[in-house]
């Protein structure tokens, strides 16, 4: 007897980039107020269907101006973090059945809305309307948190501030989906390439503010 085909999604797990097997999934938690501690239950993560076309981050200088008697004083801090803007596609409807389904109406053999691409659109778009809100009974919020976003070693935390959905008669089995992130804060989990001679780095990345912090190479033989 043939066995029952199954529709898997493109990443196993959230964890796929971890795994050696050329896979880095764009990875959404919702963190609590402390911006620290995941809400969700444990080893459970949302995982796109299918990775954005583009990813676009906008940086802009961070600049702090102080009057003083003399004039003006600049502290230059880098580039910080404004906005994450999302270009990407639902995975395509497809039904085990029927194939890829653009059908609406129940009584002509079932819907786009009973496939995995489907429910997996419905996860982005209830993250997007509760931005990391947690709501009691009555609709109130009760405990406002942050998203989290991982890709790439990059981390950063913010709220989604536009959705856009677009269906056309040109692509009728997926969604096209328009979004931006601003970005509250950036965590930079990656390093910068050691110096193999000495063993030690020649430079790491400030894990909080994204800013480079020299570390100096000692000379082994005790040179100046």
């Amino acid at each position: 007897m043939p066995s029952q085909p199954v529709f898997r999604s493109a990443f196993t797990s959230w964890q796929d980039d971890q795994a050696g097997l050329g896979k880095r999934p764009v990875v959404l938690d919702i963190l609590g107020p402390d911006w620290d501690t995941s809400i969700l239950p444990d080893d459970l993560k949302m995982v796109l269907h299918v990775n954005p076309s583009t990813m676009s981050l906008q940086y802009n200088r961070q600049v702090e101006r102080i009057q003083t008697r003399g004039g003006y004083v600049e502290q230059h801090w880098g580039d910080s973090t404004q906005e994450i803007s999302f270009e990407q596609a639902t995975g395509g409807f497809m039904r085990l059945t029927t194939g890829l389904s653009n059908i609406t109406n129940a009584a002509y053999g079932g819907t786009r809305r009973e496939t995995i691409a489907y429910d997996k659109y419905l996860d982005l778009l209830a993250l997007f309307h509760n931005n990391g809100s947690v709501y009691d009974s009555r609709g109130n919020i009760v405990l406002q948190g942050i998203i989290k976003i991982t890709f790439d070693g990059g981390v950063y935390l913010g709220w989604f501030n536009s959705f856009t959905v677009t269906e056309s008669a040109e692509k009728p089995y997926q969604f096209q989906i328009s979004s931006a992130f601003t970005v509250h804060r950036e965590v930079a989990n990656w390093q910068k390439a050691y110096d193999t001679t000495a063993g030690i780095p020649s430079g790491v990345l400030d894990q909080q503010f994204g800013q480079q912090s020299q570390t100096p190479v000692v000379d082994p033989d005790g040179g100046g």
